[in-house]
């Protein structure tokens, strides 16, 4: 409810009865991130909340980045000062995680930058000391030489949904039927810059198109005047791969059903990886892969973490200290879900270099 008793819904619902259907980029908008009601306004990160990320499955996703966010520093020769900046950064999980594992060199301190649209979750990672809290990208000016780490981001940015029909493509928008429901109804694209993000498809398909994620790759072009930047999220390869369905997590389960009582669920598609390493390379950004988060942990150093995680086990089996080898071996399982193929082996690693051009660890 906003400040005068009145629901989300009903607003969204008042919005189209005066001025017609809305695009569904600006209903997801207000779904996600509503002051009031939106759905990141809500504490819906964590095992005890409607998903996880790959740094609340197991740490060892952010001892591996810390491994590449070290190598970065080293391949752009590394800076007096050098400057993380960890966008879409939720409850802080990956903060600490990297944080706690980033070292100084010779008294060269690592700086943090927290990017957090929710006002809940900014208050809640200003209390992580060392960290700075930002809202957007374009809070704050050039960055001398750093890194942008964006872990399942560009999937919650707002996106239009197009569909090809007879005519040709007809974008979806957000009416409402008889009884009130939101539905979703035909209508010419609301931009034409969406028509420019579309491929030849057959009749019938249907994809989602986020200006957003274009606008988010034009900020980080200007962001560093030497970096890289490390786009993790899931999604496919462009015209070769079927577009994944629209659709939001609630409660860890899957729902296909995302225009009900907005806010009570994420929204969510795949990106397509191959259009925004396009537009990168655009950009004049150096492109780095993709390839599967998988075969990227892997290249960081998966193994080795998970061989010395085995050595420990034996060493208290060997010692009968049976309560520290079943945690050992269940912190192991946990991590080894970050590689499965199946799973979150299978989100795609996207690397963008900014003024420079050498090949980072993860996609060698």
């Amino acid at each position: 409810m906003d400040g005068d008793g009145v629901s989300l819904a009903e607003r969204l619902r008042s919005t189209i009865a005066s001025g017609g259907p809305i695009p569904f980029a600006r209903f997801m908008e207000a779904a996600l991130y509503d002051p009031d009601e939106g759905f990141y306004e809500q504490r819906r990160i964590g095992e005890r909340a409607d998903f996880v990320t790959s740094p609340h499955v197991s740490p060892a996703f952010g001892e591996l980045l810390a491994r590449q966010i070290e190598e970065y520093r080293e391949l752009l020769g590394d800076p007096a000062s050098f400057t993380v900046v960890e966008a879409g950064a939720g409850d802080g999980t990956l903060a600490r995680q990297l944080m706690e594992r980033l070292p100084e060199r010779a008294g060269r301190r690592v700086r943090y930058i927290a990017i957090e649209r929710s006002s809940h979750y900014r208050e809640q990672l200003r209390a992580i000391p060392g960290l700075e809290v930002a809202g957007s990208l374009r809070s704050f000016g050039r960055i001398e030489s750093g890194c942008l780490i964006a872990n399942e981001v560009l999937d919650n940015l707002p996106f239009a949904r197009l569909r090809h029909v007879a005519r040709g493509w007809a974008e979806l928008f957000v009416g409402m039927d008889g009884a009130g429901r939101f539905v979703l109804v035909e209508g010419s694209p609301s931009s034409p810059s969406l028509l420019a993000h579309l491929r030849h498809a057959p009749p019938g398909t249907e994809v989602a198109v986020s200006l957003a994620a274009f606008d988010f790759l034009d900020a980080l072009a200007s962001l560093f005047r030497r970096g890289y930047a490390l786009l993790i999220d899931y999604g496919y390869r462009g015209a070769s791969e079927r577009a994944t369905p629209v659709h939001g997590y609630r409660t860890h389960t899957i729902d296909l059903e995302v225009l009900d009582a907005p806010g009570a669920r994420d929204i969510t598609a795949g990106i397509d990886v191959d259009a925004l390493a396009a537009h990168a390379r655009a950009r004049g950004l150096a492109v780095f892969g993709p390839v599967t988060q998988r075969d990227g942990l892997l290249a960081l150093g998966f193994a080795e973490l998970d061989e010395a995680g085995r050595r420990r086990q034996v060493e208290a089996i060997d010692a009968r200290r049976g309560i520290e080898s079943v945690r050992i071996f269940s912190n192991r399982n946990r991590a080894r879900q970050l590689i499965a193929n199946e799973g979150l082996g299978g989100f795609w690693f996207l690397g963008l270099g900014i003024g420079t051009d050498a090949r980072p660890r993860a996609f060698r």
